[in-house]
């Protein structure tokens, strides 16, 4: 065990959690939401009543410690689907998650080799080793989710060029690599609005929280549209149709 260690000695894994947690994050439109995977094959979201903007628009990060689970970016505040639209929907969803099974194996081992077995091999061993370590198995691990993304590329509706790009990603910056599952549902455009989808997904108590939520938000945002009574009528139907169908 090495006895005499500096807060230096761990830079290189604080680098790559702040190149994780920064890959992690999304810029969302006011009128968007993202949806991650919960417990039991349901739908939470990333939601906040007075969220944090960066030049006028929304940030969020889908869960840091849970690297596994998808996000998927949806609209708010549109008018809602007809059923079979919404059944669509998921089926669509249910098919793109059926497919990331190898991806989310991929994204857990990455983030434990990097953030678990990386800091305590440089508490036993000293940096330098733990460095040669880990990258000893975390850059096989980065080909063979090259392999990954070029296999499930068409299922992920990813072209080649955007493969091509996350490939590269993963191979220069393997502190990408645990957000994989994030980077295959990412280009995965959903229509149907996110709150009429979690109202026929989500655990009570995440739709009843939800709701909380929604309606600071929206309120907010009727008092900022001034004059403009036609907007601000369209946010209290919205609202009423959340209601009316939690």
């Amino acid at each position: 065990m090495v006895d005499q260690l500096h807060p230096g000695d761990f830079a290189i894994w604080l680098v790559a959690l702040a190149l994780y947690v920064g890959d992690s994050a999304r810029l969302l439109a006011p009128r968007q939401l993202l949806l991650v995977e919960a417990r039991g094959g349901r739908l939470a979201s990333i939601f906040s009543a007075y969220p944090f903007t960066v030049a006028g628009r929304v940030l969020a990060f889908a869960p840091l410690i849970l690297p596994h689970r998808g996000a998927f970016v949806a609209p708010w505040g549109r008018p809602w689907s007809v059923e079979p639209a919404l059944r669509a929907a998921l089926g669509s969803l249910d098919a793109l998650r059926r497919s990331l099974r190898m991806a989310r194996v991929l994204a857990a081992w990455t983030f434990v080799l990097l953030f678990v077995v990386g800091p305590v091999l440089t508490r036993l061993l000293g940096p330098d080793p733990a460095v040669l370590y880990t990258a000893a198995l975390v850059y096989p691990t980065a080909i063979v989710a090259v392999a990954v993304v070029w296999w499930r590329r068409r299922v992920w509706r990813l072209s080649r060029g955007h493969a091509a790009l996350l490939s590269l990603e993963l191979l220069v910056c393997p502190a990408f690599l645990p957000n994989l599952v994030r980077k295959a549902t990412a280009p995965h455009a959903i229509e149907v609005d996110g709150a009429q989808i979690l109202t026929a997904t989500a655990a009570a108590d995440v739709k009843a929280e939800f709701l909380g939520r929604l309606t600071s938000r929206a309120e907010e945002l009727i008092n900022e549209t001034g004059d403009d009574a036609a907007g601000q009528a369209a946010l209290r139907d919205y609202l009423a149709v959340v209601r009316a169908a939690r």
